[in-house]
């Protein structure tokens, strides 16, 4: 599996008394096994199991704590490579 950055946008409210233009989406990033991605969704996972520990997957390694970006949100998708 490939493993990527993506970095995004995040939404973010305030129940402060500021002005809107002090209001901005702040960019965030997250690092993980790319699991799926279709016009609308970006899945990835921070583990995955190489045994499937409960036999229960029809293809190895098992994928774990998806995280799950609507599109809209994803600024930019890049293979992350390592080394060993």
């Amino acid at each position: 599996m490939r493993i990527v950055k993506i970095t995004w946008r995040d939404v973010i409210a305030s129940n402060e008394w500021e002005k809107a233009d002090a209001i901005t989406c702040p960019n965030i990033l997250s690092i993980g096994w790319l699991v799926s991605e279709d016009s609308e969704t970006i899945k990835i996972a921070n583990t995955l199991d190489l045994d499937d520990f409960e036999g229960k997957a029809e293809e190895k390694p098992v994928p774990y704590g998806i995280t799950a970006f609507p599109r809209g949100c994803v600024v930019s998708v890049e293979d992350v490579y390592i080394e060993g």
